[in-house]
Formats: structure tokens, C-alpha cells, sequence
């Protein structure tokens, strides 16, 4: 089997990281950089099921703000309060960092 190889810079800043996947696979995702999109996306969500990251460290990573995210994470079936001590302290930070949002 021939495999492509596609190359993406997940985080913006870093290392690139290379992978091969089949044409097949690359036809049904679309373009390169729809499957460059995907794989940063699959890896970040990963981590997150996974407890290595934490949510709002997830939304970071993808650009997308912690308001969004709990609908983001629920396309995935990801539940947004399925927390760890740890992932939960860093999400507290982060969440008392963010500045008021106006009172409507």
C-alpha cells in the first residue's frame, strides 16, 4: 500500500510533525489542510480524554474560546466535567485569569 505523507505544525510554534496516511484516507478527509486540521484536532482531543492535558489548555491549543468549547467537546462525546485533580486546578487558573465579560 502507498502512502502519502503529510506534515503539520500542531501547535502554531514547534516542531512539525510528519505522518503517512493512505490516499484513500486523504480523499475522505479532502485537502491537506483539512487533514493536517483533523490529526491536530484527533491528538489535542486525545490528550484531553486522556487527562494529559487539560480542557482549557485543549481550547488553547485549538483556538477556541472556553466559552465555545464545552459544545465543541460534546461533537466529540467528550464530557466537559470529567476532571482529574490535576487538569481541574490548571482549568481553575486559567478560568480566574480571564478578565469579567460585560453583563448584558
Amino acid at each position: 500500500m502507498v502512502f502519502g505523507r503529510l506534515s503539520a505544525t500542531l501547535f502554531g510554534v514547534g516542531q512539525p510533525l510528519t505522518i503517512d496516511i493512505p490516499p484513500e484516507l486523504l480523499r475522505v478527509i479532502g485537502t491537506e489542510d483539512e487533514a493536517r486540521q483533523e490529526a491536530k484536532t484527533a491528538l489535542i482531543l486525545d490528550l484531553v480524554r486522556r487527562g494529559k492535558i487539560s480542557r482549557a489548555r485543549a481550547a488553547e491549543f485549538l483556538q477556541i474560546s472556553l466559552t465555545d468549547f464545552p459544545a465543541f467537546l460534546a461533537q466529540y462525546q467528550i464530557p466537559w466535567f470529567d476532571y482529574s485533580a490535576e487538569p481541574l486546578r490548571e482549568d481553575l487558573r486559567m478560568l480566574a485569569a480571564l478578565p469579567p465579560t460585560p453583563s448584558a
